[in-house]
């Protein structure tokens, strides 16, 4: 895998050069900042800012994204400097996530002054786990029988269940440990779910894969039941 960090620093130099002034940021946010990437099953995450977007920017950008998803990425995330901060209560798991780690490659940090509330935080991720859950338990089915594929899912879908994790801690105002398997266990203790599955499932991504598993091995029980235990205790929590 090539380093994140030069790959990332590339393309922002791209960016900048395809929208000259009207770029006002490129941030890196995700794994790679918190040091967690792991090669080969990691996204390199960035969010783009321009002074606005309009239709005839997306074909500017689109070689750039183009050239970045096949690189194994996800597409950069497109938006308007105004745009993205009246979208605070939209997006607030993702913003509240680059509060904590991000790096500017290009331009200046949108990130200061945005204000996300926790009412706006917990809806977004009742919404969120809920449909995450459903297209894992979808994907998971598909997969009934084909052991490495089930695997597979597991590990591609935990990051967003950690970030989930972070956004529970963050509505009861604890402070993030720096690891993400101590944030799972930290959530863990605040929803009371054991977390085991959810800790080993996150030994098996850093280590670049899964055993091939069942439906029925103690992982992939532990990780539906402590997701839905999570779902439980967001549904019963008044936001703010």
């Amino acid at each position: 895998m090539s380093d994140p960090w030069r790959v990332a620093a590339e393309i922002a130099g791209e960016f900048r050069r395809t929208f000259g002034d009207r770029l006002e940021s490129v941030v890196l946010y995700g794994s790679v900042p918190r040091r967690e990437a792991v090669p080969g099953l990691s996204d390199v995450n960035l969010l783009v800012l321009l002074d606005d977007v309009e239709v005839r920017d997306l074909a500017a950008a689109g070689g750039l994204a183009r050239r970045w998803v096949e690189a194994g990425n996800c597409a950069p995330l497109l938006f308007g400097w105004e745009e993205l901060r009246r979208s605070a209560d939209v997006f607030a798991i993702e913003l509240a996530d680059m509060r904590d780690r991000r790096e500017v490659l290009a331009g200046r940090d949108p990130i200061p002054g945005l204000e996300i509330r926790s009412a706006s935080l917990r809806l977004q991720l009742e919404r969120e786990l809920r449909g995450r859950w459903t297209q894992l338990r979808e994907g998971m089915m598909m997969a009934a029988g084909r052991p490495a594929e089930v695997g597979d899912l597991l590990l591609r879908a935990l990051p967003t269940f950690a970030c989930h994790c972070r956004a529970v801690l963050r509505l009861v105002d604890r402070d993030l440990p720096v690891e993400t398997e101590d944030v799972i266990r930290a959530a863990g203790n605040v929803v009371g779910a054991d977390p085991t599955a959810m800790v080993e499932a996150w030994a098996w991504r850093r280590a670049g894969g899964a055993p091939p598993v069942g439906l029925d091995h103690p992982v992939v029980a532990g990780f539906g039941t402590f997701v839905k235990r999570v779902i439980e205790w967001v549904d019963a929590t008044q936001g703010a």
